[in-house]
């Protein structure tokens, strides 16, 4: 953020990072619903807003981003229709198999205990695992994959027999499983132009080796440059392509889209397959692409709404960056009592930084944990992504006190290594 900027915020919570920054600039914050569409405008009227950013999934789907721009704000964010991308799933793969039919994965779309069987039936017939999807938002949690989730058919046919039951009135995509390297790419638009971040690679599974059930994000890293150790400049210019063209598409349908385009993708043997978008940033990635952003943040919003997005004003640092986050032990399920915890924000050097997350300060240096999600993220760049995981995996044994868990491999040399190698076999 440039330096005369007022940050002001609505939170579930009181986040302790978030807190600091906003009574540092000198603005003030609310402690309340911010999925609520109302609370967040009558905050943005008592405090004269200029610009208002609306990033969360959930209140980007209840139309936060509409009751902003009604009220007369300016406001950077998907409408509600915009940001259907993410919470339907169903609408996205849609639209992907239309606008990009060529990177698109086989799918079916099921509503009743017919089509299940019907839809099974033909992967089973093509040798496909599937991966089962929820129509709506699930917070990362909700995808299971066969074979790491669902060892046969039948348990795919049982799990999303399951979500039917539980989401009446809502369909379940079933998509192939895609054999490759999973990524990101944050794309940061005002409706029109298209600038791309630095790919991403995410750590989704709870444990070391990708092992354990799914989150959403364990850790993250990105590469000095655009593109991941893996990754080619066609495969870069192909999630450009993709990426614009559904840009244009919301465009055509007068959609108003500004903010980030969050695109999930995979390099398989047969090229870039599309797997998901977000309609915000996706966390922990957003915080990488955020570390490591030269351009102020505000500056770049600002471009979002005044629709002047370009190469030539967003840039980014030519730096790695790496995200490891801590959680509670139960994580990913709810904690039945809340950990304590310490870190000296204070302590940390050689631009180490510290992401709060569920959790709440209980005084100098402590702070404890809410029931659900990650608690605090740990980040830092450097000229390399291992020499980056490195300072955060030191800066984690000596700064943070309590019963908090981490992968320690996010980052690492040995990650590396197996990366470039499945890399090779593609």
């Amino acid at each position: 953020m440039a330096g005369d900027v007022q940050l002001y915020a609505v939170m579930g919570h009181e986040n302790p990072l978030i807190a600091d920054c906003v009574t540092g600039s000198g603005g003030s914050y609310l402690v309340g619903d911010a999925n609520d569409p109302q609370t967040v405008v009558d905050f943005a009227r008592e405090n004269l807003i200029d610009l208002a950013f609306v990033n969360a999934d959930q209140p980007l789907a209840n139309g936060v981003t509409d009751a902003l721009l009604a009220g007369g704000f300016r406001a950077v964010g998907g409408t509600r229709d915009a940001a259907r991308i993410e919470w339907d799933k169903i609408y996205s793969i849609v639209m992907m198999s239309m606008v990009c039919p060529e990177f698109t994965p086989f799918y079916r779309i099921v509503s009743d205990a017919t089509e299940l069987a019907g839809a099974l039936s033909e992967f089973e017939s093509r040798s496909l695992d599937v991966v089962v999807k929820p129509q709506g938002l699930t917070g990362g949690k909700g995808v299971k994959v066969m074979p790491e989730h669902l060892a046969s058919y039948g348990e795919c046919s049982k799990y999303a027999t399951l979500l039917l039951e539980k989401n009446p009135g809502e369909e379940v995509l079933l998509v192939e499983r895609l054999d490759g390297i999973e990524f990101t790419i944050m794309g940061l638009t005002d409706g029109e132009h298209l600038v791309l971040s630095p790919a991403s690679y995410d750590y989704p599974y709870r444990l070391d080796g990708d092992r354990g059930p799914g989150t959403g994000g364990m850790g993250c890293f990105t590469d000095c440059g655009d593109k991941l150790p893996f990754m080619t400049d066609e495969d870069m210019d192909d999630c450009r392509t993709i990426m614009q063209r559904v840009i244009d598409t919301m465009r055509s349908r007068g959609l108003c889209f500004s903010g980030v385009l969050n695109g999930g993708f995979f390099k398989t043997e047969y090229g870039i397959k599309f797997m998901e978008f977000n309609s915000r940033f996706g966390d922990p990635e957003g915080l990488n692409v955020l570390s490591v952003l030269e351009t102020p943040f505000s500056e770049l919003l600002t471009r979002m709404w005044d629709k002047t997005v370009s190469y030539d004003t967003v840039t980014f640092a030519k730096k790695a960056s790496v995200i490891t986050y801590l959680v509670a032990s139960e994580y990913p399920d709810e904690s039945p009592i809340a950990t304590d915890f310490e870190i000296d924000v204070d302590a940390l050097e050689g631009g180490v930084t510290a992401y709060f997350a569920s959790c709440v300060r209980m005084g100098s240096n402590k702070y404890r944990t809410l029931r659900k999600s990650r608690v605090v993220a740990i980040g830092a760049t450097s000229d390399t992504i291992e020499n980056a995981s490195l300072i955060v995996r030191k800066a984690i044994k000596k700064h943070v006190r309590g019963a908090l868990e981490y992968r320690r491999d996010i980052g690492s040399a040995g990650s590396l290594r197996e990366l470039r190698r499945r890399a090779r076999t593609l």
